[in-house]
């Protein structure tokens, strides 16, 4: 730390002793709270410890690395996304998938995919354009060539607006057990305030400790 008081500069060092949210904690062997003096710069020396996503995901690499974990040979997810089996970019699903999804196509009575917004006492919908409307669609069709979705957009194209919208017709159609993950817990938030925006709120939000403090 480079201190400043009426006889000029001084460096400082010293050893964080906690951090809580936004606040830290520095041991010193010096005294600073004596005196007319200022911190004027603090400098971080070492990598901060994993935090607790950092540590899991290094956990899963190395069990892969042993062999004691499958993630990468039997989950259908990572090796239609990272490892396809075919060349013309058509997944290959399990075939029980494939037949349970035809078996729900042809039962009776099955609600079709929503072109209007499905009307409930407490939920507000907002109204989606034609591509929305056909991103939701996709979302929710359970045919083999759809079980993967990518929605492309610049900000302000109501990217946010269709993971609302598709939660709020999932659940209307019976459908739970949805995830929404995001790469930074900004994204995350978002998300939930578009939800409460909707009036909907049958859910749990989880973010990162330090992100969540002084909310």
């Amino acid at each position: 730390m480079q201190i400043n008081n009426e006889h000029g500069e001084f460096t400082v060092n010293g050893r964080m002793g906690g951090v809580s949210g936004r606040s830290g904690n520095v041991n010193s062997d010096r005294v600073l709270t004596t005196g007319n003096k200022e911190i004027t710069t603090v400098t971080s020396i070492g990598r901060d410890d994993p935090t607790t996503a950092e540590a899991r995901r290094s956990a899963t690499i190395l069990r892969i690395l042993q062999g004691s974990e499958k993630l990468l040979d039997e989950s259908p997810w990572v090796q239609n996304i990272w490892f396809p089996q075919t060349d013309d970019g058509l997944f290959i699903w399990p075939k029980e998938w494939s037949q349970l999804s035809l078996l729900k196509a042809n039962l009776p009575n099955q609600p079709p995919l929503p072109h209007s917004p499905l009307q409930t006492s407490n939920m507000v919908h907002h109204t989606l354009n034609a591509s929305q409307q056909e991103a939701v669609n996709f979302m929710l069709s359970e045919h083999d060539d759809h079980r993967i979705t990518l929605v492309q957009g610049p900000p302000g194209t109501g990217k946010t607006s269709v993971i609302a919208s598709f939660v709020q017709y999932s659940v209307q159609l019976g459908r739970g057990g949805i995830w929404l993950v995001a790469q930074s817990n900004v994204a995350v938030k978002n998300i939930a305030e578009k939800l409460i925006s909707r009036g909907f709120k049958d859910w749990k939000l989880l973010v990162s400790r330090d992100f969540h403090y002084e909310w």
